[in-house]
């Protein structure tokens, strides 16, 4: 098989492509997602465990809508993921240069002290095993998937640095670090001529805005990439957990996770089904899932979003909100409901913000 031609900015159906953080990548807007890959009887099994043909298939279908950005990490099937990535990839005759690879590093690859964490040892030893396990030369994007405080930060940037100038990995990013961690990050990097932090790899939903305090202002001051995980809040704002007909056997019975205040939820969801019942695409009725996905979308931080699928339906539905364009009145209504209440020292910036303010524009 032959891998489908990958649209260069804009593909047919709406995707975008956008470039990574201050750099010269683009990626597509969509990414997707590979956490539903190789899980077994653990945490990841109650994720997804979708094996080789299973995945092939939701792989051809993300190239095929355009999607030239492919996410997994290491630990996600304790390296499940990666090898069944990897041989996708081969078994779809996929070339190479038309897909952006990103893994991640930092959780345990064995029971010892030194099999995890931000160290040199560890992720020099990692990202061989990673290369290994994907069927590649080279990682695209390589990222520290949490914040180690038993590492200095200046060990794991040039650890990273390293190998970045060995050609194993073209561009690094970090993953739910805060906004301190992250500016300390690229003043190290700026200061010691490393290279630079390109992207964060974070959460964000609309029943989980809390970026928007300060990591957001931050890459957007900095020039950094946005790319968002669990944009639905591990299935929640696709709606089948709020209503009457809700059933106990679902994920989040077992694995409640990412947390969800579930009193404001329920009111984001109300207005999100009153405008996915105002819209249609070629016909047909638009998800309240494919509206979170569309509000992310809008939101100009946002470089791309992880979607993950167990199955190709999922995928297909998540790849319409490319095509859904929200209104000013409609993205006013979920602001309203999903507005994170105001605290300090937010409500006094924006205050003593006001004496400056007429004078820059």
């Amino acid at each position: 098989m032959t891998a489908p031609n990958l649209p260069r900015f804009h593909a047919d159906n709406g995707l975008r492509y956008r470039a990574l953080g201050n750099s010269g990548l683009f990626v597509s807007e969509l990414c997707l997602g590979t956490m539903t890959f190789g899980g077994d009887e653990d945490i990841w099994g109650l994720i997804g465990s979708l094996q080789q043909e299973q995945a092939d298939e939701l792989v051809k279908m993300a190239l095929e809508a355009g999607i030239n950005f492919i996410d997994t990490a290491n630990i996600y099937g304790h390296g499940g993921s990666e090898r069944i990535v990897g041989q996708s990839l081969k078994n779809l005759g996929v070339r190479r240069e038309d897909i952006v690879l990103a893994t991640k590093v930092l959780g345990p690859m064995g029971d010892g002290p030194n099999a995890r964490g931000g160290s040199r040892g560890h992720i020099m030893s990692q990202c061989k095993a990673s290369l290994e396990r994907l069927q590649t030369d080279y990682i695209d994007l390589y990222q520290i998937h949490g914040f180690d405080p038993a590492t200095p930060i200046e060990e794991t940037l040039e650890a990273l640095n390293t190998l970045v100038q060995h050609g194993h990995v073209r561009y690094i990013g970090l993953s739910n670090w805060a906004a301190w961690q992250v500016m300390k990050a690229i003043g190290i990097t700026q200061a010691r001529h490393l290279c630079p932090i390109t992207s964060l790899q974070a959460y964000y939903t609309l029943v989980g805005r809390d970026l928007e305090r300060d990591i957001i202002p931050m890459l957007e001051s900095e020039k950094v990439g946005l790319m968002v995980w669990s944009p639905l809040a591990g299935g929640y704002l696709s709606g089948k957990y709020e209503g009457p007909n809700v059933s106990e056997e679902n994920r989040r019975a077992k694995f409640d996770f990412p947390p969800v205040n579930r009193e404001r939820g329920s009111k984001v969801i109300q207005v999100m089904r009153q405008i996915a019942a105002g819209k249609q695409i070629d016909g047909e009725p638009v998800s309240v899932a494919t509206i979170a996905l569309a509000w992310l979308l809008h939101q100009k931080a946002v470089t791309s979003i992880i979607i993950g699928a167990k199955r190709a339906d999922q995928l297909k539905d998540n790849v319409r909100a490319t095509q859904v364009r929200l209104a000013d009145d409609e993205l006013a209504a979920l602001d309203e409901a999903s507005r994170l209440p105001e605290e300090y020292p937010g409500w006094m910036m924006k205050m003593m913000a006001g004496y400056r303010d007429p004078m820059t524009k």
